[in-house]
């Protein structure tokens, strides 16, 4: 698939209807009464995986758009590369401009990615909003 400069909103819409699903499935678990103990062992795991969902779908946007600079798309791509290349070791190349000030995460670089709940909500929120921002043509 050649590189995408823009997405439809349906597109943006249906992955946070995705997510959205997801997390509730979660919270449905941990209401049920999950032990707690389990819930805390999970949860890290099933957040960080979650960055695969929220990535994949627009997975092909192109740089020209969105810049090297700091934002919750390329700390997305980040995150995703360290996990896949790195096995989980929080990676920074030279490629993109990484701060942990001000990132939607707060990882640090050779850390282990063990996002939580709160850390995956803001960088999927910052997510969204920049694919709305920068990748969706007003109908």
């Amino acid at each position: 698939m050649l590189g995408r400069k823009t997405f439809e909103q349906r597109e943006v819409d249906q992955a946070k209807a995705m997510i959205a699903a997801l997390i509730a499935g979660r919270a449905t678990l941990a209401e049920a009464g999950a032990d707690p103990a389990a819930v805390a062992v999970v949860d890290p795991e099933f957040f960080t995986g979650l960055t695969l969902v929220l990535d994949r779908p627009f997975v092909h946007r192109v740089r020209s758009v969105l810049g090297r600079g700091p934002g919750a798309l390329n700390e997305l791509e980040l995150i995703v590369a360290s996990i896949i290349e790195h096995e989980r070791v929080f990676t920074v190349g030279t490629v993109l401009t990484y701060a942990v000030e001000g990132s939607f995460t707060g990882l640090v670089p050779d850390e282990t990615i063990r996002l939580g709940a709160e850390q995956f909500e803001r960088l999927a929120v910052g997510v969204f909003a920049e694919l709305e921002e920068l990748f969706v043509v007003p109908a």
